[in-house]
């Protein structure tokens, strides 16, 4: 990314109900099409940030979904400030409680590429698949993640600063 992004300000909301009728891969589509659209403003570095964060916080929508009938909502924003990925599904508070356990824990890792190292390991060698979404978004990405639960819906934030960004 160059020292100083362009003035441009994108944002794009995306909602999907029900889940139920979703036929492929959502994630991925999202993904790349928001890749291509922000590659015609920004560097594509920014392009391939924002397609990792929708593609990784989607996925978990898709695979945790209880509800058929829900609604997935999908908020993005870019400025020279920053790119900010929402998105919000309807949760258990179990669900959120797990959710924000895990970001919990990755805010308060000193070494977050050590905890996805570790994690890596151990779950392979349990040959679990799956649950590295997160971390990855935190140790791979440099993406500040945030969580919040209100009226049966958790929402997940992935933020990336683009001042003073390489």
């Amino acid at each position: 990314m160059s020292e100083s992004p362009p003035a441009t300000r994108l944002g794009v909301t995306v909602t999907v109900a029900p889940l139920g009728d979703v036929r492929g891969n959502i994630a991925t589509l999202l993904g790349q099409s928001l890749h291509d659209l922000l590659t015609m403003f920004y560097p594509p570095a920014v392009g391939k940030k924002a397609n990792v964060a929708v593609t990784e916080l989607i996925q978990n929508v898709i695979q945790n979904a209880l509800d058929a009938d829900s609604t997935l909502g999908l908020d993005l924003r870019v400025d020279d400030e920053g790119l900010v990925v929402r998105v919000r599904n309807k949760a258990t508070p179990a669900q959120y409680e797990a959710v924000r356990a895990r970001v919990d824990a990755l805010a308060a890792s000193d070494a977050p590429k050590h905890l996805f190292t570790e994690t890596l390991r151990k779950r392979r060698a349990d040959r679990l698949k799956g649950g590295l979404g997160l971390m990855r978004l935190v140790a791979e990405n440099r993406f500040r993640l945030a969580v919040s639960y209100e009226q049966e819906h958790l929402t997940m934030q992935a933020a990336f600063p683009l001042r003073g960004t390489p």
